[in-house]
């Protein structure tokens, strides 16, 4: 019986062997690449970061011999999900993945995709009884629906595969003294969103997966203070911290592989930033659930699923994820069964137990189209209040700028601008979880109509949507919406 030989699954003539089946992770680009120090000549210059190196199957390393970045032959086949056929007599050897051929030599210079035949740079090498592969091949794959997406990171420490949204490359900053602008070439430049508008930790999100590397510091003129990698399902995050001089901002995508963010100081060049409070941990005593419906009120009803159980569950749920992200905060039911509760009593309920925070838990429902994830209501945060304590001692109280005294119906509306954070904050959380598209609409929802305290009423799911039902429906994807809406929750609280 013969040696093995490099890269040969076996000690037969002819063998093969199936790579381990690759799991497609949903994690944010992040997680999977590593990444290290990077300069970039922009506009005006900023010092980069990497995103931190993770581990996992969709991601190999690559090594320098003799100069020459490799990546060894087996994590290749691994990557593709390539059996291995070697052929000692003419030390070749073959990948097969799908309807592809991919063929390598020992000590041969060239490698040969299907029919075509791609000049490596370097000769393939044998190391330590594998073969490796000049890494320079991921380069020469053409883009195939059927052939896995191969890309090196940008300090070429990497090789990993795209998802099918594509990449998200490194940004392009240039600062400027009116405005700043952030540049990142992505595959889907349409899938970029804003998830969160404030200025302490405005949020954008991508389908793609993350390959650049960050600033670790902004140059003086930039309205971008703080850029930072955070953890996205099915794509990729950032939470930007934007001067307060910012006035506006905007995301434009080019339509050619590119998407810019504009922070503006003119007021009247883009979208407005949320109205916020000051920064500090927000005080919850006290978190008001309210399931929808009940009794003999079903809500949506989409086949044999019922808007009133979900929302029930939900809760249940709900209240043991938040005893764990919040110990100490009490959490207070507005129905523990399947009864009848006005929306009256609902209210008299949260104010009774002086909430600092109510949420109104909701599934939607279409006829028609083909809807699908989460909104979230809440009053309009365009209520303000003369404070006094901010008055200097000794002069007239100026005039308000709004009237102060609201029907005890729209109480709600004085807690506008910390119901609008709770908003953004949990739907923030369900979009990086990979539960959106989510949507938010400033108006006073009737569910919270007399409810003194901040809060929205939040359709976690559209029950019309096949996805979304299936998902809601079983116990794992109801635990991790849970989870999701107490993150949220969390993060609000938090009050970076």
């Amino acid at each position: 019986m013969s040696a093995p030989q490099p890269g040969r699954p076996g000690s037969a003539g002819v063998a093969a062997s199936r790579a381990l089946p690759r799991r497609r992770s949903p994690v944010c680009g992040v997680a999977l690449v590593a990444l290290l120090l990077l300069a970039l000549p922009l506009a005006a210059r900023a010092d980069w970061r990497s995103a931190p190196r993770g581990e996992g199957p969709d991601s190999a390393p690559i090594q320098t011999i003799d100069g020459v970045p490799y990546v060894a032959v087996n994590d290749l086949a691994r990557l593709l999900d390539a059996t291995k056929f070697w052929r000692s007599d003419l030390r070749r050897l073959v990948l097969r993945t799908g309807a592809h051929n991919l063929t390598f030599v020992a000590d041969g210079p060239f490698a040969v995709v299907d029919e075509r035949t791609f000049w490596l740079g370097a000769p393939v090498i044998s190391r330590g009884g594998e073969l490796q592969v000049p890494a320079a091949f991921v380069d020469s794959l053409a883009p195939d629906s059927t052939l896995p997406r191969l890309r090196r990171d940008a300090r070429g420490r990497n090789i990993f595969v795209l998802p099918p949204s594509g990449y998200v490359g490194t940004p392009e900053l240039q600062a400027g003294e009116s405005a700043t602008t952030l540049a990142f070439p992505a595959s889907r430049p349409d899938e970029a969103l804003v998830v969160t508008r404030s200025r302490r930790d405005f949020r954008v999100r991508f389908g793609g997966l993350f390959t650049g590397v960050l600033p670790d510091s902004m140059p003086s003129p930039s309205l971008v203070r703080e850029i930072r990698p955070i953890a996205s399902a099915g794509g990729c995050a950032f939470e930007l911290r934007i001067d307060p001089a910012a006035g506006s901002f905007s995301l434009v995508s080019d339509g050619r592989g590119r998407v810019t963010l504009v922070f503006s100081r003119a007021t009247d060049a883009g979208e407005a930033f949320a109205l916020e409070d000051p920064a500090g941990p927000r005080a919850l005593r006290v978190i008001v659930l309210d399931p929808g419906h009940g009794g003999t009120d079903a809500g949506v009803i989409v086949q044999d699923t019922r808007e009133k159980d979900l929302t029930l569950a939900l809760a249940l749920r709900l209240r043991a994820a938040l005893a764990h992200v919040l110990p100490g905060t009490r959490v207070v039911l507005t129905r523990d069964g399947d009864q009848d509760v006005p929306a009256e009593a609902r209210a008299e309920s949260a104010n009774r137990a002086r909430a600092d925070l109510v949420l109104s838990l909701h599934f939607d429902g279409f006829g028609a189209g083909r809807s699908r994830g989460a909104s979230a209501w809440c009053p309009p945060a365009t209520y303000s209040e003369t404070r006094a304590a901010a008055h200097p001692p000794g002069r007239p109280m100026p005039t308000p700028s709004l009237v102060t005294l609201l029907p005890w119906r729209d109480v709600a509306a004085r807690h506008g601008v910390q119901s609008r954070a709770l908003a953004e904050a949990l739907l923030s959380a369900l979009e990086l979880g990979g539960q959106g598209p989510t949507r938010l609409r400033e108006q006073l929802p009737v569910a919270l109509l007399g409810v003194n305290a901040p809060g929205i009423l939040l359709e976690c799911a559209t029950l019309t949507s096949p996805a979304d039902r299936d998902r809601v429906t079983q116990d794992a994807g109801l635990e991790a919406l849970a989870e999701a809406i107490a993150q949220g929750v969390a993060a609000y609280q938090r009050n970076p």
